[in-house]
């Protein structure tokens, strides 16, 4: 006795949910990974230029502080005083030394990068350093720009 096989579809449709998905899952994936590094490397600090400088290598457990400049009134002078990010979170200075030695404790390794702004006095700059000597943070690195 013969078996009769399924009739073959004249209407065959690829199924283009599942890459539909996947694409919007990039997308989002792409867009959440790009302000994350837009907040770290925040476009409000201009850093210093200098005559010697190096690429910084691997920078896994990398902490990112920046100083950011005061708001200038009429006259170009300082309003207020510059905001520190601390990865992209806005902090106080008072909080500094006990952020820095949360994050020290939960890695050991932690190697941190500073990024002042050229006009950012060295007053406040001082305090970032002794709350990094504090925390026993061992590597602190200044991010400038190579002069021309």
């Amino acid at each position: 006795m013969a078996r009769k096989g399924l009739e073959p579809s004249h209407d065959e449709h690829v199924n283009v949910t599942p890459l539909i998905d996947i694409v919007m899952c990039l997308i989002i994936f792409f867009m959440i990974c790009g302000k994350l590094a837009k907040d770290i490397n925040t476009q409000e600090v201009t850093v210093p230029k200098a005559a010697n400088s190096q690429e910084l290598g691997d920078q896994r457990g990398k902490l990112v502080i920046n100083i950011v400049k005061p708001a200038l009134n009429d006259n170009g002078q300082a309003v207020g005083l510059p905001k520190l990010l601390l990865d992209a979170e806005e902090i106080n200075f008072g909080q500094l030394d006990a952020k820095l030695r949360e994050r020290r404790l939960s890695s050991p390794d932690i190697k941190v990068t500073l990024r002042a702004d050229e006009v950012v006095s060295y007053e406040f700059i001082a305090p970032v350093l002794v709350a990094c000597a504090q925390a026993d943070i061992k590597s602190v690195h200044f991010s400038t720009v190579l002069e021309n």
